[in-house]
């Protein structure tokens, strides 16, 4: 892994009497809506992930949040003392490998710098050689650049797999490992699936389309299940941009019916989320009591327990 925590910065946690939202055992679909409050549901079912953790974050939907979701969640992950990896799955130009800054190593030209697409065409090398630290203490990216597309194109040998073998293979103590998946259910997001444990699915509070368009990653989350990884789970729907709307509503409730056992996190709207990303700093630094970093940093809390001891 590469290793460079001369500039790094620690990420603190959270005050606690911030305005977090409460956290509920089930989807209220029942109270009438001028008193409807908006909750975190947490199923008595629910289980947090036991560490270390392979984590996909997917939606076969661009524009779902996948990319705020991954990096809030880092955030709040490393403020609790936790070591995360964020494996940049998506071959867009406007992916986590432009929002969050790393360290090249010394020496090492931009052109010259190894990255995921590596990964699946060079056999001698490894997760760690393309781990690289980032401004904060604790958080490490893999990241990715728009040649990534060649492994959706070329398909090499063992893609399915390869995540998840050089993933087992790691000799590092990274507790939770978070991959930002495409907006394609291809074959990164499939490699992406087979490596890990849990899946979270972000959703556009405000979108029908996004509740509509959950059944093709039904489909292959099925498909992962049954060829290569069987105990994949769906841990938990994060609605991204949320305000409150009898829509939001309607999203939220539909989702908490699909997956039962999942927990179902609000992630309130920021408008300042286009800036954090120009200023490449995650929102949680940018703008540290907006609501929507609280909703990510109590998500955290609700998916992993409470960190380090």
């Amino acid at each position: 892994m590469r290793e460079t925590q001369r500039e790094t910065v620690q990420v603190s946690p959270l005050s606690d009497d911030l305005a977090f939202l409460d956290i509920v055992t089930e989807w209220d679909m029942v109270t009438v809506y001028q008193d409807w409050k908006t909750s975190i549901v947490v199923p008595p079912t629910f289980q947090p992930g036991s560490l270390p953790r392979v984590v996909a974050v997917c939606n076969q939907k661009g524009g779902a949040g996948k990319t705020v979701t991954t990096l809030e969640l880092a955030m709040a992950l490393v403020a609790r003392g936790l070591r995360v990896r964020i494996i940049d799955a998506d071959p867009q130009r406007a992916s986590m490998s432009v929002w969050l800054r790393f360290f090249r190593p010394e020496g090492v030209a931009a052109d010259g710098l190894k990255n995921l697409k590596d990964l699946f065409f060079d056999d001698d090398l490894s997760l760690q050689d393309i781990t690289y630290a980032t401004p904060y203490e604790g958080l490490h990216l893999v990241p990715s650049f728009p040649d990534l597309d060649d492994v959706e194109s070329k398909q090499p040998p063992g893609t399915d797999t390869n995540l998840q073998f050089h993933l087992r293979k790691a000799d590092d103590d990274i507790d939770v490992t978070l991959i930002d998946c495409g907006p394609k259910l291809g074959p990164l997001t499939v490699s992406a699936l087979v490596a890990a444990h849990d899946v979270i699915i972000p959703v556009q509070a405000a979108s029908g389309l996004d509740a509509v368009g959950a059944a093709a990653l039904d489909a292959t989350l099925a498909t992962v299940r049954k060829r290569l990884n069987p105990d994949l789970r769906v841990a938990a729907v994060v609605l991204t941009d949320f305000s409150r709307s009898s829509l939001a509503r309607k999203i939220g409730g539909s989702f908490a019916r699909k997956y039962p056992d999942a927990a179902i996190l609000p992630a309130r709207t920021n408008v300042r989320i286009g800036d954090a990303q120009l200023a490449k700093e995650p929102l949680r630094l940018f703008e540290p009591t907006a609501t929507t970093v609280l909703d990510y940093d109590c998500a955290a809390g609700v998916l992993f327990g409470r960190g380090r001891s």
